[in-house]
């Protein structure tokens, strides 16, 4: 019986696993579809004595990518090529993180303001922001993928998610602000 009991145990405890894996497929499989926005925080970054709010369009006060933060987006970039997955856009936060975060996986990106971390905005502009960030999630309508790359607090926003660096949440717009959440995927580990 305690065999028994022990071999159900070990099964169960699989399964999650097994879980995952599959609904991991899954999203893959919709995002090569297209049409899909992906929400995703910026790769790992460098820690210094600077402020995270701070932003330098210089890119020397600001934190910046780790050489793992590095690895991390092009192996992001790697995956959808792998996949066979369509970016028809890809807008990031102004901070340089996650421009560069863009522009290591996808080749390009576009800054979009809206995506600013909302830690560093007044309380009115940080509320515009995300329901400007809602709305482009929720009225998306292209044939390829949106890509947004942001920072933690944004993400939590909109979807109350806690991210860690360079996992993303992946989107299916519904129209007028819309969405529905597919599911999540951390390429970080």
């Amino acid at each position: 019986m305690k065999t028994l009991i022990f071999i159900l145990v070990s099964i169960l405890s699989f399964l999650p696993l097994i879980s995952f894996a599959g609904e991991e497929a899954e999203i893959w499989e919709k995002l090569k579809i297209g049409g899909l926005v992906v929400l995703m925080r910026h790769t790992h970054t460098t820690v210094k004595d600077t402020k995270p709010l701070l932003r330098d369009p210089s890119c020397v006060k600001e934190r910046n990518l780790s050489e793992k933060g590095k690895k991390v987006a092009a192996r992001i970039g790697n995956m959808f090529t792998t996949k066979g997955v369509s970016v028809s856009k890809v807008l990031t936060s102004p901070y340089c993180r996650t421009s560069d975060t863009g522009k290591i996986a996808f080749g390009s990106n576009q800054p979009a303001d809206y995506l600013t971390v909302l830690e560093a905005l007044p309380q009115e502009q940080a509320e515009a922001n995300t329901e400007q960030l809602t709305q482009k999630i929720g009225s998306y309508s292209g044939k390829g993928n949106l890509v947004l790359v942001t920072h933690a607090p944004n993400i939590n926003a909109v979807s109350f998610e806690n991210l860690e660096m360079g996992a993303f949440l992946v989107f299916q717009p519904m129209g007028g602000g819309e969405f529905d959440e597919i599911g999540k995927i951390n390429l970080a580990n």
